[in-house]
């Protein structure tokens, strides 16, 4: 991050790389799929009254959305081997579509025994957000002038167009903010892992 013409600042281990892209997809048959598909309430929402998140009750979406597996394979390919440059082989593990009502959200929360996960959104909407924390606690809380790469203890991203796909870490932790909008917000979100040999000498494991 260049400051000056006299030094410079190096943000050294950046904790997440966080890939956003569109998909070029005819969305209309992912809409009908999510909105007629079956859902169980999340612990949070069996809170009488609880405006939270639901999951769908099938958790292999992608076995009938096939042709939009193969579109978010393209781009996760590209991530995995072009933006994070790691040599590995890896496998989709689960794929669910979750439901959020007006007025509705999902509590602070990661993706545990996973590699990376994504989430697509066949349709976007000024009131759909989604919010990232940085997983290092800060000691000091001290005021900021503005918000930046070095200093950030979270990241909210406003998912407003169509065909929107978002790849992270699965440590990262993430919540679904309010919905803000008068319509359900829905999104289909999956999990990678590693496949086959992963690691060297003694570390060296298969998957």
């Amino acid at each position: 991050m260049k400051l000056s013409e006299n030094f410079d600042v190096i943000p050294l281990f950046p904790e997440a790389g966080l890939y956003i892209t569109k998909i070029n997809i005819d969305n209309n048959k992912i809409i009908n799929y999510v909105k007629n598909s079956q859902f169980n309430l999340t612990n949070n929402s069996k809170i009488k009254d609880a405006k939270t998140a639901y999951i769908s009750k099938n958790l292999n979406v992608f076995k009938d959305l096939n042709f939009l597996k193969n579109k978010i394979d393209k781009e996760v390919k590209y991530y995995i081997f072009n933006v994070l440059e790691h040599n590995m082989d890896y496998k989709f593990i689960n794929s669910w579509v979750t439901k959020t009502e007006p007025n509705g959200f999902s509590q602070k929360h990661s993706h545990a025994n996973t590699f990376l996960s994504g989430v697509y959104y066949p349709m976007g909407c000024d009131g759909f957000n989604i919010k990232f924390y940085k997983n290092k606690n800060n000691f000091w809380s001290i005021n900021k002038n503005l918000n930046n790469i070095l200093n950030m203890e979270s990241f909210i991203l406003s998912i407003k167009e169509n065909n929107t796909l978002i790849l992270f870490p699965s440590d990262l932790k993430h919540s679904v903010e309010i919905n803000e909008s008068n319509t359900d917000r829905y999104s289909i979100a999956f999990n990678i892992n590693p496949k086959g040999f992963v690691g060297n000498n003694d570390c060296k494991v298969f998957f």
